[in-house]
């Protein structure tokens, strides 16, 4: 998740290995940590990333029916399949092949590889390396900008510590999959997601489910279940709403897979829904881990706008951009809707990301 709140942190850094029944982290363990601020309201963003299969496309915001891109760009011409994709909270854009990652500075103009900021190879120091290079599923930042990789070869999550560097090394990795352990057997890795607090969130897989596993501040914990089949997922924290807004419910947003509601006693569950859906935060005991809205609707990539009470999707079917209310309500419609441009090679089922840039 992308977050304007930059958290100031004192950390004691000692090396060292630490060894845990439901991961396997190295690297820096954290000594003393000071509490961190309190997050404040998230300022409007000014402009939506949107990535289609290699294509990157920017829109002005607030989006109007019938929006058309500002710019369009193909990220990484030449390379046999699409890079993987990612923006920070100040609209830079990362990309990532198997070998090496590519940072642009924002405002972003071109991707074309001699406007690169920095150039980064992929080394073991990194992230596991295959016969054919890394195997990055996807990037994200966390409110520090720092940089997470997540790597399909090993089930791996490492981290690049900020300030990036053309030499780096992994300041911290987490495994997924180890025997005994809450992971074991999720070595799908499929993405990551951080919210306002640096909390990570990880969405992977087994040969027979799928789970998101929350891992909080400062990583040394084992990954802990949450409990839902949640793609997608993002997170709506009562700081990002506006001053005047009436409410500002703690949200989770994402494509779910479950049961919307407890049986009655005596009453066999009916069949599990895959539905865009929206569970308020935290989740109470007594209630159960169930959406308090949904819609009927798959959708391949979301972003939460808090400021403007709305969130953003990209159908999974065809690509199409659409707008709807937040909070979410019950069988949500879109207000607005925009067709993918590019055609089935670009929109229909196919990789998407959204991304809020200032």
């Amino acid at each position: 998740m992308k977050a304007s709140t930059t958290f100031a942190l004192l950390i004691g850094v000692a090396s060292g290995v630490i060894g845990f029944a439901g991961c396997t982290t190295s690297g820096p363990a954290p000594q003393s940590i000071s509490q961190p601020p309190l997050p404040t309201a998230t300022p409007a963003a000014n402009y939506l990333y949107v990535n289609h299969n290699g294509k990157f496309f920017v829109y002005h915001l607030p989006l109007e029916a019938g929006a058309k891109p500002v710019l369009t760009l193909t990220e990484w011409p030449g390379l046999p399949l699409p890079p993987v994709i990612t923006a920070d909270q100040y609209g830079n854009v990362t990309l990532a092949s198997t070998s090496q990652l590519r940072i642009f500075h924002a405002p972003i103009t071109s991707l074309d590889p001699s406007h690169a900021k920095l150039v980064i190879p992929l080394t073991p120091a990194i992230t596991e390396i295959g016969q054919f290079g890394a195997d990055l599923v996807d990037m994200e930042y966390d409110p520090n900008e720092n940089l997470w990789l997540f790597n399909d070869l090993g089930a791996e999550i490492s981290e690049l510590r900020a300030p990036l560097s053309r030499n780096m090394v992994a300041s911290l990795t987490i495994g997924f999959g180890a025997p005994g352990s809450k992971t074991a057997g999720f070595t799908g890795l499929v993405q990551g997601r951080f919210d306002v607090n640096a909390t990570l969130y990880v969405y992977a897989t087994s040969s027979t489910q799928a789970r998101l596993f929350k891992i909080p501040f400062p990583y040394a914990a084992p990954p802990g279940n949450e409990g839902i089949n949640l793609e997608e997922a993002d997170f709506i924290d009562t700081s990002q709403w506006p001053p005047t807004a009436p409410n500002a419910p703690s949200l989770l947003l994402g494509q779910y897979t479950g049961d919307l509601h407890s049986p009655p006693p005596g009453i066999p569950p009916s069949p599990p829904v895959d539905e865009m859906s929206q569970f308020p935060q935290p989740f109470i005991p007594s209630i159960g881990r169930f959406p308090d809205a949904s819609s009927n609707v798959i959708v391949g990539a979301l972003i939460a706008d808090p400021y403007r009470y709305s969130f953003y999707a990209l159908d999974g079917d065809d690509g199409a951009l659409t707008v709807y209310g937040l909070p979410m309500q019950p069988n949500a419609a879109p207000k607005i809707t925009i067709k993918c441009i590019g055609g089935p090679a670009y929109c229909d089922e196919k990789p998407e990301n959204l991304y809020l840039a200032p």
